[in-house]
């Protein structure tokens, strides 16, 4: 039993790491997650970094998260600059990286940051337009999902229309747990139809599942 389950492990697309909100003078404080590939050989790596924002009146912390894209050429990597944010000192920074869509346009991953103000952006980065789009989830499922359920969201897939598949989980008792489908344009979230064909994201072992 051990063999298969080590396997599924490498085949998940999705890698995680965080850390705290510090300053550690000339030494850059940094976390980044573990490569995940794409198709064709493409390389993503999500990366924050944090430091004193140097203002005269707060000197909060300030924390910078990039994405990290290297061509299948091994050629230089992009740096994508997704967002800038100043907060508590000590407040936790979280990375997830998702993965590819199956067709290798789109990279999909979630930021998250605990302290007095707790946020969680998903992140849709276009490969071919060099575009990223960051949606609040906190916002989105304001209504479903509430403080006291402790959340934690996932992307797993997409659909035929480009809607992206969110998977919530929380270890209270919580109704969002489960499937949603979000979709990059509109404000609206619904739970994913049992009927709905979804696009896993790439993996090398990927497919369609319902």
């Amino acid at each position: 039993m051990l063999l298969p389950i080590l396997l599924a492990a490498l085949l998940l697309p999705s890698q995680q790491a965080s850390m705290q909100c510090v300053d550690r003078g000339s030494d850059t404080a940094s976390t980044q997650t573990q490569p995940v590939r794409g198709p064709g050989g493409v390389v993503a790596v999500l990366k924050v970094s944090s430091a004193d924002d140097h203002s005269k009146n707060s000197h909060l912390c300030n924390a910078d998260y990039v994405l990290l894209i290297t061509p299948a050429d091994a050629s230089a990597a992009r740096t994508v600059d997704f967002l800038s944010s100043d907060g508590d000192w000590g407040r936790t920074l979280s990375l997830r990286l998702d993965g590819f869509a199956q067709n290798g346009k789109r990279v999909f991953g979630v930021l998250t940051e605990s302290g007095k103000y707790p946020s969680a952006m998903l992140f849709d980065y276009g490969t071919a337009d060099d575009k990223a789009q960051l949606i609040d989830l906190k916002k989105r499922f304001a209504h479903v999902a509430t403080a006291r359920c402790d959340t934690t969201f996932g992307i797993v897939g997409t659909t035929e229309s480009g809607a992206i598949v969110v998977e919530l989980n929380s270890a209270k008792p919580c109704g969002a747990n489960g499937r949603w489908l979000l979709s990059p344009t509109g404000s609206s979230v619904q739970r994913l139809p049992q009927s709905a064909s979804v696009q896993s994201l790439f993996t090398t072992g990927t497919g369609v599942d319902q």
